[in-house]
């Protein structure tokens, strides 16, 4: 199995999208691995990784204003997984998978097959989910507003009700809204399959008033092995102490 890093892959009016492409020895097909707001494509890659081994070529990549895209966040993203779509159809039909916004987007795309694992279907997120994704949400994504998600997910419209092969991943203890939104999808797509994830939930338990003063920290430390500082300097350190 090859992996490497996708230098050309360009949306139809010419802008880069950072990618990277795991490439088994006998392609079975592709997959387009398309991260939530505030991730990045390594956030995706172990899903690729497990993709590949089962003969899958999977290129994860970073949505504009995400990661390594220069481009500023806004509301030509499905561009970017449209981008990466096209490049896989070398590989034979393609499939999308995509987590939270990118669930979103991946329902949207003209991919053959669709995965929207816990997409952010709903109109309009619940006051809890504004505050996360304005407190949290946002110190990752290249933008002049961190109010701006909130209009994007208003302008891209409802979902459109494609036929075609759909799964749609839930988690028991995911959030209400989506939850709510996920369901409410499958009834307008009767051919989707719905799948719910069991396994290792957070369990609601009482918090103290101290707690909300300390999640910032929690979020910072979290993210950190995702952090494009962490991703630039910690491969540059090395190298020059064992090249």
């Amino acid at each position: 199995m090859e992996f490497r890093r996708l230098d050309d892959l360009r949306t139809t009016d010419g802008k880069p999208v950072p990618a990277y492409l795991y490439l088994p020895e006998k392609p079975l097909g592709g997959v387009a691995l398309c991260h939530g707001y505030g991730g990045c494509k390594e956030h995706m890659v172990g899903l690729g990784a497990r993709l590949a081994e089962e003969g899958l070529t999977a290129l994860c990549f970073d949505l504009r204003g995400h990661g390594e895209n220069q481009a500023l966040f806004d509301d030509r993203m499905l561009d970017d997984l449209e981008a990466a779509i096209q490049f896989l159809r070398r590989y034979g039909k393609v499939a999308a998978i995509g987590h939270s916004l990118g669930g979103r987007l991946v329902l949207m795309s003209t991919a053959d097959l669709v995965v929207a694992i816990s997409p952010a279907v709903p109109k309009t997120p619940s006051e809890e989910g504004k505050q996360i994704l304005l407190a949290f949400g946002s110190t990752m994504v290249k933008t002049a507003d961190p109010a701006q998600i909130l209009e994007l997910l208003q302008d891209l419209g409802e979902v459109p009700k494609k036929e075609g092969t759909k799964l749609l991943v839930y988690a028991k203890g995911d959030i209400p809204s989506l939850i709510e939104g996920t369901l409410d999808l499958k009834k307008g797509l009767p051919q989707a399959e719905l799948l719910e994830i069991t396994t290792h939930q957070h369990q609601p338990v009482p918090l103290s008033k101290s707690v909300l003063r300390y999640l910032h920290h929690w979020f910072n430390h979290a993210e950190l092995k995702y952090n494009v500082e962490v991703l630039e300097e910690v491969p540059r350190w090395l190298k020059t102490r064992l090249g």
